[in-house]
């Protein structure tokens, strides 16, 4: 079986507009704040243990934003180290890219580089909750 090529460039934008919106949002919805994490293994993240009430079919905003949340933390969890890092520093405590080389020891360019990389990862580990990533066409794009 082949696996279907995507469009690096276009998967990169569409990973980083979800944590820049949509990953927001969840916060809000499940009334919860990733600027302190304390630690990089994402331990401040809520675990998937969400449970469904058999009488209760519908799932609330708060309850499905848990949800997700969760399964943001386990995509995470399949990225290397060194990748994971660059999305926490950039998305999860909102750093600017000089307080990120400051962390690293990476300038700039090199740090996008991993962190490129890193979006790409999430993108392939988050596939089974939301798709976030642009396939090719004939080829092309």
């Amino acid at each position: 079986m082949l696996l279907l090529e995507i469009n690096h460039k276009a998967t990169i934008k569409q990973v980083k507009r979800f944590f820049e919106k949509d990953f927001q949002t969840l916060q809000n919805m499940a009334h919860v704040s990733y600027l302190d994490i304390k630690s990089p293994t994402l331990s401040d993240l809520p675990n998937k243990s969400v449970t469904s009430n058999g009488i209760d079919s519908k799932m609330n905003n708060y309850m499905y934003a848990i949800e997700i949340l969760a399964k943001i933390k386990e995509a995470l969890a399949g990225i290397r180290e060194n990748k994971r890092k660059f999305i926490e520093y950039r998305y999860f405590k909102c750093l600017t890219w000089y307080e990120i080389g400051e962390l690293t020891g990476y300038g700039r360019s090199r740090g996008r580089e991993i962190l490129n990389s890193g979006l790409i990862e999430f993108a392939y580990a988050f596939v089974d909750t939301e798709d976030l990533r642009v396939i090719k066409k004939n080829g092309s794009q």
